[in-house]
Protein backbone atom coordinates (compact mmCIF):
# COMPACT_ATOMS: atom_id res chain seq x y z
CA UNK A 1 0.00 0.00 0.00
CA UNK A 2 1.47 3.34 -1.05
CA UNK A 3 0.68 6.40 1.03
CA UNK A 4 1.06 9.40 -1.26
CA UNK A 5 2.20 12.63 0.39
CA UNK A 6 1.87 16.21 -0.82
CA UNK A 7 5.45 16.99 -1.84
CA UNK A 8 7.60 20.03 -1.16
CA UNK A 9 7.75 21.87 -4.49
CA UNK A 10 10.18 24.52 -3.26
CA UNK A 11 10.12 28.33 -3.52
CA UNK A 12 8.91 28.54 0.09
CA UNK A 13 5.52 27.03 -0.70
CA UNK A 14 4.30 25.03 2.28
CA UNK A 15 0.60 24.57 1.61
CA UNK A 16 -2.04 24.44 -1.07
CA UNK A 17 -5.76 24.09 -1.64
CA UNK A 18 -7.36 21.05 -3.27
CA UNK A 19 -9.25 22.44 -6.26
CA UNK A 20 -10.59 19.08 -7.43
CA UNK A 21 -10.18 15.39 -6.62
CA UNK A 22 -9.81 13.58 -9.93
CA UNK A 23 -10.14 9.94 -8.78
CA UNK A 24 -12.72 7.82 -6.93
CA UNK A 25 -12.47 5.01 -4.41
CA UNK A 26 -11.79 1.67 -6.09
CA UNK A 27 -10.70 3.29 -9.35
CA UNK A 28 -7.90 1.54 -11.21
CA UNK A 29 -5.13 3.96 -12.17
CA UNK A 30 -1.79 3.87 -13.94
CA UNK A 31 1.43 5.54 -12.90
CA UNK A 32 1.32 9.17 -14.00
CA UNK A 33 -2.49 9.44 -13.96
CA UNK A 34 -3.74 12.65 -12.34
CA UNK A 35 -4.86 12.17 -8.72
CA UNK A 36 -6.00 15.67 -7.80
CA UNK A 37 -5.62 19.29 -8.79
CA UNK A 38 -3.94 21.68 -6.32
CA UNK A 39 -3.75 25.47 -6.21
CA UNK A 40 -0.77 26.99 -4.34
CA UNK A 41 0.54 30.51 -3.80
CA UNK A 42 2.34 30.64 -7.14
CA UNK A 43 1.43 27.62 -9.25
CA UNK A 44 -1.55 25.44 -10.14
CA UNK A 45 -0.92 21.82 -11.01
CA UNK A 46 -2.28 18.34 -11.52
CA UNK A 47 -0.62 15.90 -9.11
CA UNK A 48 0.34 12.61 -10.82
CA UNK A 49 0.25 9.15 -9.28
CA UNK A 50 3.73 7.83 -8.39
CA UNK A 51 2.56 4.21 -8.88
CA UNK A 52 -0.26 2.32 -10.53
CA UNK A 53 -2.93 0.38 -8.68
CA UNK A 54 -6.34 0.80 -7.08
CA UNK A 55 -7.42 3.87 -5.08
CA UNK A 56 -7.81 2.47 -1.56
CA UNK A 57 -8.38 5.64 0.44
CA UNK A 58 -8.93 9.34 -0.32
CA UNK A 59 -7.95 11.58 2.58
CA UNK A 60 -8.63 14.93 0.94
CA UNK A 61 -11.68 16.76 -0.33
CA UNK A 62 -12.37 19.69 -2.62
CA UNK A 63 -11.55 23.03 -1.02
CA UNK A 64 -9.41 21.46 1.72
CA UNK A 65 -6.15 23.16 2.72
CA UNK A 66 -3.23 20.70 2.72
CA UNK A 67 0.34 21.09 3.90
CA UNK A 68 3.61 19.65 2.63
CA UNK A 69 4.01 16.17 4.09
CA UNK A 70 0.30 15.43 4.50
CA UNK A 71 -0.76 11.96 3.33
CA UNK A 72 -3.44 12.66 0.72
CA UNK A 73 -4.25 9.37 -1.02
CA UNK A 74 -3.53 5.65 -0.46
CA UNK A 75 -2.95 3.42 -3.47
CA UNK A 76 -3.18 -0.37 -3.30
CA UNK A 77 -0.40 -1.46 -5.61
CA UNK A 78 -0.25 -5.03 -4.35
CA UNK A 79 2.73 -4.50 -2.08
CA UNK A 80 2.52 -5.94 1.42
CA UNK A 81 4.57 -3.33 3.28
CA UNK A 82 3.17 0.13 3.85
CA UNK A 83 5.28 2.76 2.17
CA UNK A 84 5.10 6.53 2.17
CA UNK A 85 6.04 8.07 -1.16
CA UNK A 86 6.08 11.78 -1.91
CA UNK A 87 4.36 12.81 -5.09
CA UNK A 88 6.81 12.99 -8.00
CA UNK A 89 8.20 16.37 -8.95
CA UNK A 90 5.31 18.53 -10.04
CA UNK A 91 5.20 19.74 -13.62
CA UNK A 92 4.27 23.27 -12.70
CA UNK A 93 1.93 25.55 -14.52
CA UNK A 94 2.00 29.13 -13.38
CA UNK A 95 -1.06 30.84 -12.13
CA UNK A 96 -2.51 32.52 -15.22
CA UNK A 97 -1.84 36.15 -15.99
CA UNK A 98 -4.39 38.25 -17.85
CA UNK A 99 -3.82 39.12 -21.49
CA UNK A 100 -3.20 42.78 -20.74
CA UNK A 101 -0.43 42.04 -18.24
CA UNK A 102 2.81 43.76 -19.10
CA UNK A 103 6.36 43.75 -17.88
CA UNK A 104 6.76 46.80 -15.69
CA UNK A 105 9.13 49.09 -17.51
CA UNK A 106 8.66 47.71 -21.01
CA UNK A 107 6.81 50.91 -21.94
CA UNK A 108 8.27 53.67 -19.73
CA UNK A 109 6.67 56.47 -21.77
CA UNK A 110 3.02 55.72 -22.40
CA UNK A 111 -0.40 57.30 -22.21
CA UNK A 112 -2.10 53.93 -22.52
CA UNK A 113 -4.51 52.93 -19.80
CA UNK A 114 -5.35 49.29 -19.19
CA UNK A 115 -9.03 49.04 -19.99
CA UNK A 116 -11.26 47.22 -17.57
CA UNK A 117 -13.20 44.26 -18.89
CA UNK A 118 -16.59 45.36 -20.16
CA UNK A 119 -19.64 44.06 -18.35
CA UNK A 120 -21.86 42.24 -20.79
CA UNK A 121 -25.59 41.79 -20.85
CA UNK A 122 -26.72 38.21 -20.54
CA UNK A 123 -29.91 36.30 -20.10
CA UNK A 124 -31.02 35.53 -16.57
CA UNK A 125 -30.51 31.82 -17.09
CA UNK A 126 -27.03 30.63 -18.17
CA UNK A 127 -26.27 27.04 -19.08
CA UNK A 128 -22.70 26.00 -18.25
CA UNK A 129 -23.15 22.35 -19.09
CA UNK A 130 -20.56 20.86 -21.38
CA UNK A 131 -17.87 23.33 -20.26
CA UNK A 132 -14.77 21.91 -18.54
CA UNK A 133 -14.48 23.46 -15.08
CA UNK A 134 -13.64 22.45 -11.54
CA UNK A 135 -16.72 21.89 -9.36
CA UNK A 136 -15.88 24.89 -7.19
CA UNK A 137 -15.48 27.13 -10.25
CA UNK A 138 -18.79 25.81 -11.61
CA UNK A 139 -20.57 26.61 -8.33
CA UNK A 140 -19.16 30.12 -8.13
CA UNK A 141 -20.09 30.72 -11.78
CA UNK A 142 -23.65 29.62 -11.07
CA UNK A 143 -23.91 31.87 -8.01
CA UNK A 144 -22.57 34.88 -9.90
CA UNK A 145 -24.33 34.05 -13.18
CA UNK A 146 -21.04 33.85 -15.07
CA UNK A 147 -21.14 32.30 -18.54
CA UNK A 148 -18.27 29.80 -18.49
CA UNK A 149 -18.32 29.47 -22.27
CA UNK A 150 -16.86 32.99 -22.47
CA UNK A 151 -13.87 32.10 -20.30
CA UNK A 152 -10.60 30.54 -21.41
CA UNK A 153 -9.58 27.91 -18.86
CA UNK A 154 -5.95 27.76 -17.80
CA UNK A 155 -6.13 24.41 -16.03
CA UNK A 156 -5.16 21.06 -17.57
CA UNK A 157 -6.84 20.44 -20.93
CA UNK A 158 -8.44 23.88 -20.78
CA UNK A 159 -10.24 23.27 -17.50
CA UNK A 160 -11.56 26.48 -15.90
CA UNK A 161 -10.17 27.20 -12.42
CA UNK A 162 -11.54 29.41 -9.67
CA UNK A 163 -8.75 31.90 -10.39
CA UNK A 164 -9.97 32.21 -13.99
CA UNK A 165 -13.21 33.73 -12.69
CA UNK A 166 -11.52 36.70 -11.00
CA UNK A 167 -11.99 39.05 -13.93
CA UNK A 168 -14.92 37.34 -15.63
CA UNK A 169 -17.87 39.49 -16.76
CA UNK A 170 -20.92 38.90 -14.58
CA UNK A 171 -24.35 38.66 -16.13
CA UNK A 172 -26.68 41.56 -15.48
CA UNK A 173 -30.40 41.54 -16.16
CA UNK A 174 -31.67 43.36 -19.24
CA UNK A 175 -33.33 46.63 -18.33
CA UNK A 176 -36.00 48.57 -20.14
CA UNK A 177 -34.43 51.75 -21.45
CA UNK A 178 -37.75 53.50 -20.90
CA UNK A 179 -37.68 52.70 -17.20
CA UNK A 180 -37.23 55.79 -15.10
CA UNK A 181 -34.09 56.05 -13.06
CA UNK A 182 -34.82 55.82 -9.36
CA UNK A 183 -32.61 58.04 -7.24
CA UNK A 184 -32.01 56.48 -3.85
CA UNK A 185 -31.24 58.56 -0.83
CA UNK A 186 -27.94 57.79 0.89
CA UNK A 187 -27.67 57.47 4.65
CA UNK A 188 -24.31 59.14 5.29
CA UNK A 189 -24.51 58.16 8.96
CA UNK A 190 -24.85 54.46 8.20
CA UNK A 191 -22.34 52.16 9.95
CA UNK A 192 -19.27 51.05 8.02
CA UNK A 193 -19.82 48.19 5.60
CA UNK A 194 -17.52 46.32 3.23
CA UNK A 195 -17.03 43.39 0.91
CA UNK A 196 -14.59 40.68 1.96
CA UNK A 197 -12.44 39.72 -1.03
CA UNK A 198 -10.26 36.61 -0.50
CA UNK A 199 -6.60 37.08 -1.49
CA UNK A 200 -5.49 35.09 -4.50
CA UNK A 201 -2.35 32.95 -4.37
CA UNK A 202 -0.02 35.59 -5.83
CA UNK A 203 -1.24 38.22 -3.37
CA UNK A 204 -0.72 35.87 -0.40
CA UNK A 205 2.82 35.12 -1.59
CA UNK A 206 3.49 38.86 -1.99
CA UNK A 207 2.28 39.53 1.55
CA UNK A 208 4.69 36.95 2.96
CA UNK A 209 7.65 38.18 0.88
CA UNK A 210 7.14 41.88 1.58
CA UNK A 211 6.61 41.46 5.32
CA UNK A 212 9.70 39.23 5.49
CA UNK A 213 11.78 41.79 3.58
CA UNK A 214 10.64 44.76 5.65
CA UNK A 215 11.17 42.97 8.96
CA UNK A 216 14.63 41.57 8.11
CA UNK A 217 16.32 44.30 6.05
CA UNK A 218 17.65 47.66 7.28
CA UNK A 219 16.47 49.33 4.10
CA UNK A 220 17.33 52.81 2.83
CA UNK A 221 16.58 54.40 -0.54
CA UNK A 222 18.78 56.76 -2.56
CA UNK A 223 17.42 58.74 -5.55
CA UNK A 224 18.99 60.38 -8.58
CA UNK A 225 17.73 62.05 -11.77
CA UNK A 226 19.68 60.89 -14.84
CA UNK A 227 19.88 62.58 -18.22
CA UNK A 228 19.26 59.71 -20.62
CA UNK A 229 19.00 61.84 -23.78
CA UNK A 230 21.91 59.95 -25.44
CA UNK A 231 20.14 56.64 -24.73
CA UNK A 232 16.91 58.11 -26.12
CA UNK A 233 18.72 59.14 -29.31
CA UNK A 234 20.47 55.77 -29.71
CA UNK A 235 17.27 53.81 -29.23
CA UNK A 236 15.55 56.01 -31.82
CA UNK A 237 18.41 55.28 -34.24
CA UNK A 238 18.34 51.50 -33.67
CA UNK A 239 14.62 50.94 -33.17
CA UNK A 240 13.51 50.47 -36.78
CA UNK A 241 16.39 48.16 -37.63
CA UNK A 242 15.68 46.06 -34.57
CA UNK A 243 11.98 45.82 -35.36
CA UNK A 244 12.79 44.60 -38.88
CA UNK A 245 14.59 41.69 -37.19
CA UNK A 246 11.77 41.02 -34.75
CA UNK A 247 13.46 42.72 -31.78
CA UNK A 248 11.47 45.15 -29.63
CA UNK A 249 14.20 47.42 -28.26
CA UNK A 250 12.90 49.04 -25.06
CA UNK A 251 14.55 51.44 -22.64
CA UNK A 252 14.35 48.65 -20.08
CA UNK A 253 16.83 46.63 -22.15
CA UNK A 254 19.37 49.48 -21.85
CA UNK A 255 18.77 49.77 -18.10
CA UNK A 256 19.12 46.02 -17.47
CA UNK A 257 22.33 45.89 -19.51
CA UNK A 258 23.71 48.91 -17.65
CA UNK A 259 22.83 47.34 -14.28
CA UNK A 260 24.51 44.06 -15.28
CA UNK A 261 27.72 45.85 -16.27
CA UNK A 262 27.78 47.86 -13.04
CA UNK A 263 27.20 44.72 -10.97
CA UNK A 264 30.29 43.24 -12.64
CA UNK A 265 32.26 46.32 -11.61
CA UNK A 266 30.72 46.45 -8.12
CA UNK A 267 30.36 42.85 -6.88
CA UNK A 268 29.76 44.26 -3.39
CA UNK A 269 26.21 45.11 -4.55
CA UNK A 270 25.52 41.62 -5.94
CA UNK A 271 25.42 40.15 -2.45
CA UNK A 272 23.22 38.58 0.19
CA UNK A 273 23.70 38.24 3.93
CA UNK A 274 24.39 35.08 5.92
CA UNK A 275 23.32 36.40 9.31
CA UNK A 276 23.79 33.08 11.12
CA UNK A 277 27.48 32.94 10.22
CA UNK A 278 28.08 36.72 10.21
CA UNK A 279 29.16 36.50 6.58
CA UNK A 280 28.46 38.28 3.30
CA UNK A 281 27.79 36.02 0.32
CA UNK A 282 29.13 37.57 -2.88
CA UNK A 283 27.19 35.88 -5.66
CA UNK A 284 29.07 34.99 -8.84
CA UNK A 285 26.00 34.92 -11.08
CA UNK A 286 24.34 38.11 -12.30
CA UNK A 287 20.66 37.27 -12.68
CA UNK A 288 18.37 40.28 -12.93
CA UNK A 289 14.72 40.01 -11.95
CA UNK A 290 12.16 42.16 -13.75
CA UNK A 291 9.06 43.16 -11.78
CA UNK A 292 5.87 42.24 -13.64
CA UNK A 293 2.62 44.04 -12.88
CA UNK A 294 -0.44 41.87 -13.51
CA UNK A 295 -4.09 42.14 -12.58
CA UNK A 296 -3.54 39.23 -10.20
CA UNK A 297 -0.47 40.72 -8.52
CA UNK A 298 3.29 41.12 -8.78
CA UNK A 299 5.56 38.51 -10.35
CA UNK A 300 9.33 38.67 -10.98
CA UNK A 301 10.68 36.62 -13.92
CA UNK A 302 14.47 36.52 -14.12
CA UNK A 303 16.97 37.23 -16.91
CA UNK A 304 19.71 34.71 -16.14
CA UNK A 305 23.34 35.63 -16.88
CA UNK A 306 22.39 39.16 -17.95
CA UNK A 307 26.06 40.19 -17.98
CA UNK A 308 26.76 37.65 -20.74
CA UNK A 309 23.92 38.86 -23.00
CA UNK A 310 23.99 41.66 -25.55
CA UNK A 311 21.51 44.46 -25.24
CA UNK A 312 19.58 42.94 -28.15
CA UNK A 313 19.48 39.51 -26.51
CA UNK A 314 18.22 41.14 -23.33
CA UNK A 315 15.50 42.90 -25.33
CA UNK A 316 14.48 39.55 -26.83
CA UNK A 317 14.47 37.95 -23.40
CA UNK A 318 12.23 40.69 -22.02
CA UNK A 319 9.83 40.13 -24.92
CA UNK A 320 9.88 36.38 -24.38
CA UNK A 321 9.14 36.69 -20.66
CA UNK A 322 6.38 39.22 -21.35
CA UNK A 323 4.72 36.84 -23.81
CA UNK A 324 4.97 33.94 -21.39
CA UNK A 325 3.45 36.15 -18.72
CA UNK A 326 0.53 37.03 -21.01
CA UNK A 327 0.08 33.37 -21.93
CA UNK A 328 0.40 32.14 -18.33
CA UNK A 329 3.39 29.95 -19.23
CA UNK A 330 6.15 31.22 -16.94
CA UNK A 331 7.89 28.26 -15.33
CA UNK A 332 9.04 28.30 -11.72
CA UNK A 333 12.65 28.12 -12.95
CA UNK A 334 12.09 31.45 -14.73
CA UNK A 335 11.10 33.15 -11.47
CA UNK A 336 13.91 32.01 -9.17
CA UNK A 337 17.57 32.72 -8.41
CA UNK A 338 17.51 36.47 -9.07
CA UNK A 339 20.48 38.32 -7.53
CA UNK A 340 19.27 41.87 -8.25
CA UNK A 341 15.91 43.31 -9.34
CA UNK A 342 14.81 46.19 -11.59
CA UNK A 343 11.30 47.58 -11.09
CA UNK A 344 10.05 50.24 -13.50
CA UNK A 345 7.15 51.88 -11.69
CA UNK A 346 7.38 54.68 -14.25
CA UNK A 347 5.15 52.65 -16.55
CA UNK A 348 2.31 53.08 -14.06
CA UNK A 349 2.83 56.82 -13.78
CA UNK A 350 5.12 57.19 -10.75
CA UNK A 351 8.13 59.49 -10.77
CA UNK A 352 9.60 58.28 -7.48
CA UNK A 353 9.00 55.36 -5.14
CA UNK A 354 10.88 53.38 -2.51
CA UNK A 355 10.93 49.84 -3.93
CA UNK A 356 11.09 46.96 -1.45
CA UNK A 357 14.05 44.59 -1.67
CA UNK A 358 13.23 41.16 -3.07
CA UNK A 359 14.84 39.00 -0.36
CA UNK A 360 17.32 37.35 -0.17
CA UNK A 361 18.74 39.97 -2.55
CA UNK A 362 20.24 43.07 -0.98
CA UNK A 363 19.32 45.78 -3.49
CA UNK A 364 16.66 46.79 -6.01
CA UNK A 365 16.74 49.50 -8.68
CA UNK A 366 13.53 51.46 -9.26
CA UNK A 367 12.89 53.43 -12.47
CA UNK A 368 10.45 56.33 -12.67
CA UNK A 369 8.64 58.04 -15.54
CA UNK A 370 10.87 59.45 -18.25
CA UNK A 371 10.00 63.10 -18.98
CA UNK A 372 11.06 65.68 -21.57
CA UNK A 373 12.47 68.73 -19.86
CA UNK A 374 14.80 71.72 -20.45
CA UNK A 375 18.43 70.77 -19.72
CA UNK A 376 21.54 72.94 -19.53
CA UNK A 377 24.20 71.82 -22.05
CA UNK A 378 27.33 73.99 -21.93
CA UNK A 379 25.34 76.96 -20.60
CA UNK A 380 22.70 76.53 -23.28
CA UNK A 381 19.18 75.29 -22.60
CA UNK A 382 18.17 72.36 -24.77
CA UNK A 383 15.32 69.87 -24.65
CA UNK A 384 16.32 66.54 -23.14
CA UNK A 385 15.03 63.45 -21.39
CA UNK A 386 15.32 62.87 -17.65
CA UNK A 387 14.63 59.56 -15.93
CA UNK A 388 14.44 59.34 -12.10
CA UNK A 389 16.07 56.33 -10.41
CA UNK A 390 15.49 55.03 -6.87
CA UNK A 391 17.78 52.42 -5.35
CA UNK A 392 16.83 50.60 -2.15
CA UNK A 393 19.62 48.72 -0.35
CA UNK A 394 20.05 46.67 2.80
CA UNK A 395 22.17 48.99 4.96
CA UNK A 396 23.51 46.05 6.93
CA UNK A 397 25.88 45.21 4.08
CA UNK A 398 25.56 48.07 1.54
CA UNK A 399 26.46 51.63 2.51
CA UNK A 400 25.04 54.86 1.11
CA UNK A 401 28.31 55.65 -0.63
CA UNK A 402 28.13 52.39 -2.57
CA UNK A 403 24.55 53.10 -3.61
CA UNK A 404 25.61 56.55 -4.81
CA UNK A 405 28.54 55.15 -6.79
CA UNK A 406 26.24 52.51 -8.33
CA UNK A 407 23.81 55.17 -9.59
CA UNK A 408 26.66 57.31 -10.92
CA UNK A 409 27.95 54.35 -12.93
CA UNK A 410 24.42 53.74 -14.25
CA UNK A 411 24.38 57.41 -15.28
CA UNK A 412 27.72 57.02 -17.07
CA UNK A 413 26.45 54.11 -19.18
CA UNK A 414 23.10 55.73 -20.03
CA UNK A 415 24.91 58.96 -20.93
CA UNK A 416 27.31 56.97 -23.13
CA UNK A 417 25.14 54.08 -24.41
CA UNK A 418 27.71 53.06 -27.03
CA UNK A 419 29.55 51.46 -24.08
CA UNK A 420 26.60 49.08 -23.66
CA UNK A 421 27.09 47.78 -27.20
CA UNK A 422 30.75 46.86 -26.67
Amino acid sequence: MFKVKFADIGEGLTEGKVAEVLVKLGQEIKEGDALFFVETDKVNSEIPAPVGGKIANILISQGQEIKVGDVVIEIDDGSSAAEVTPVAEIKTKNEPIEENASVVGSTPVSNDVIASRATTNATAEISNSGVKATPLARKIAADKKIDLSTIKGTGPHGRILVSDLDSAPVAVPNTNSATKTVVKSVDVDAPLSWDSIPMNGIRKATVKAMVKSQSENAAFTGMKNINITPTYDMRAMLKDGCESKGIKLTYLAFIVKAAAKVLEEMPNINVRIDAENNAILQVHNINIGIAVDTEKGLMVPVIKGANHLTIFEIANKIGELAKKARDGKLAMTEMKDATFTVSNFGSVGLDYATPIINSPESAILGVGTMTKTPIFVKDEIKAGWIMPFSMTCDHRIIDGGDAGRFLMKIENYLSNPALLLM
